[in-house]
């Protein structure tokens, strides 16, 4: 239902997107995970054909959105990050109003009206001013406002963002509903979301689309961001010294533990998947100094994220 091949946008001589090329499937959520200003918005843009791509191509539903941009905007609902609202008109005018620039024949709109209402529980607030709402109200209408028209496609930038954690468990049951009947594209920067939500997961930053795959399938592949963290005393220099020289010991983070002032270390080690590596870890420190904690933790989507990104870090340092 959506598929971007070779795709970059350029603003005068600055690239926002690079060569990123992926596809969503019908009835698919997926999720696009990035940090902010990675280019999640810029690329939601294109597919939704608020902008067009440089190179490459974007096409939703089998529509080019370069040459067939009208004929797409029928299959295409889009949320952008700040709902479209209009607050001086309460929630049922401000959806009508929507159902007929969208183009609904005037015997469907109540139809749809009803419809939207039920899916995105608007039922409290029908007849309240938009001005009125809640953060989370306001969400929800604009989910509605997407919703019309029964688009296959729906793009849903940052829906949870700002809302209050019972306000967020709500968005995100309402929109995993969609999932049955609709492809959803959601850029978000929360890594729950994507697990809770979506069937893959694309991750992108700096414009660069860095992996796309199950959450499961990426644990799987980046089974490298293993994480051994423990506790010492030991001067920090001879102490990175004797745990990179560690077999199976790929990088590591020391920082003082907060709210200490003995000297005590947090040392956070990336290893490889090899059996035996923490005992190795284990047997380094405490053969020079104490040793207070040690704990091997298997890989996170939040792991696997900071790998990709950091992994991009250190190639354009190079």
């Amino acid at each position: 239902m959506i598929v971007l091949d070779s795709v970059s946008k350029r603003y005068g001589a600055k690239t926002i997107i690079h060569d990123v090329s992926f596809t969503v499937n019908k009835d698919e959520i997926v999720g696009f995970l990035g940090p902010n200003g990675a280019g999640k918005t810029t690329t939601l843009r294109m597919i939704a054909g608020f902008t067009t791509a440089t190179s490459g191509t974007v096409e939703v539903a089998g529509y080019d959105m370069a040459t067939e941009n009208y004929e797409a905007a029928r299959h295409i609902g889009y949320l952008p990050e700040i709902p479209p609202l209009y607050d001086t008109l309460d929630v049922s005018s401000y959806l009508r109003f929507v159902a007929k620039a969208k183009g609904i024949p005037r015997n469907e709109i109540d139809g749809e009206l009803e419809r939207v209402t039920a899916a995105c529980r608007l039922e409290a607030v029908y007849r309240r001013e938009v001005f009125k709402l809640s953060k989370g109200y306001r969400q929800r209408t604009g989910l509605a406002q997407a919703l019309l028209g029964k688009p296959d496609v729906l793009l849903l930038d940052e829906p949870t963002i700002g809302l209050d954690p019972g306000q967020i468990l709500e968005t995100r049951e309402v929109i995993r509903s969609f999932g049955s009947s609709h492809t959803v594209l959601l850029s978000t920067h929360i890594l729950p979301e994507v697990t809770l939500i979506c069937q893959r997961v694309a991750i992108i930053n700096n414009g660069r689309l860095l992996a796309i795959d199950t959450p499961r399938g990426l644990q799987d592949a980046v089974e490298k961001t293993n994480i051994v963290s423990l506790q010492t005393k030991a001067p920090e220099a001879p102490l990175r010294e004797e745990l990179l020289s560690v077999e199976g010991v790929e990088a590591l983070d020391i920082a003082p533990v907060r709210g200490t002032e003995d000297g005590l270390l947090a040392v956070t080690c990336t290893v490889d998947p090899r059996d035996g590596v923490e005992s190795a870890i284990a047997r380094a420190v405490a053969k020079r100094w104490d040793l207070y904690r040690l704990e091997r933790q298997e890989p996170t989507l939040e792991n696997i994220f900071l790998h990709y990104v950091q992994g991009q870090k250190v190639q354009a340092a190079a």
